[in-house]
């Protein structure tokens, strides 16, 4: 108990420790997938009449990516997917997403 407080008092304490753990394989994947799709949805957007024509935004396209992503990788991998990625993991996703999309819709416009 004494190291515990010791950690916690100390200023010290985070001297020699990662600050933050490694990133995993899963979180690599997501990051990868969300940029493909994005480029993917960005192009459809941009290319494809019929596409635009659906109604649906781009942000529900690219939500819904990340929705069938996570699901996917649940299934796969036997776990809940909250297990596997956390909330800022989610909201880099959807912005890696973002980013591309348009990128994809301005060069292509």
């Amino acid at each position: 108990m004494e190291f515990l407080v010791a950690k916690l008092v100390s200023p010290r304490s985070l001297a020699g420790e990662t600050p933050m753990p490694p990133i995993q394989p899963i979180l690599v994947h997501l990051l990868a997938f969300n940029a493909l799709f994005g480029l993917l949805i960005g192009a459809a957007t941009a290319r494809v009449p019929a596409f635009t024509a659906l109604g649906m935004p781009s942000f529900l396209w690219l939500v819904a990516g990340l929705f069938a992503f996570e699901m996917g990788a649940g299934l796969i991998l036997k776990t809940h997917p909250s297990a596997l990625i956390t909330m800022p993991w989610r909201a880099a996703g959807l912005a890696v997403a973002f980013v591309f999309c348009y990128a994809a819709i301005a060069l292509m416009s």
